[in-house]
């Protein structure tokens, strides 16, 4: 039996593992509460959003209206890859114009 065997013969066994980091918590838009009952949004038009998040902080984002009632508006926006909805005052929201679709 060579020294080698005789070594790893002799040794606990140890099972390997990934290292376990966890996850950052996700970066999540502040908004304010929903109106009691909101108007649907025909066409979702697209906007501008000042949203402030809670690990980034003040962002303006790409986002599309779905939702609005008076002076508040449910918006759809993506920020890090995630896709958020939120309720936010009427200041915040600028209207953007998309580029119309054809050839390129």
């Amino acid at each position: 039996m060579s020294a080698a065997a005789v070594i790893i013969g002799g040794m606990p066994e140890h099972r390997w593992a990934p290292p376990i980091h966890p996850d950052p918590p996700e970066d999540q838009p502040l908004g304010i509460p929903a109106p009691p009952a909101p108007d649907r949004v025909s066409g979702y038009p697209a906007v501008w959003v000042r949203v402030e998040f809670t690990r980034s902080g003040p962002q303006t984002c790409p986002g599309f209206v779905e939702q609005a009632d008076g002076d508040v508006v449910y918006v759809q926006l993506v920020h890090m890859g995630f896709v958020h909805h939120v309720w936010l005052p009427m200041d915040r929201i600028k209207k953007r114009a998309l580029k119309p679709q054809g050839r390129r």
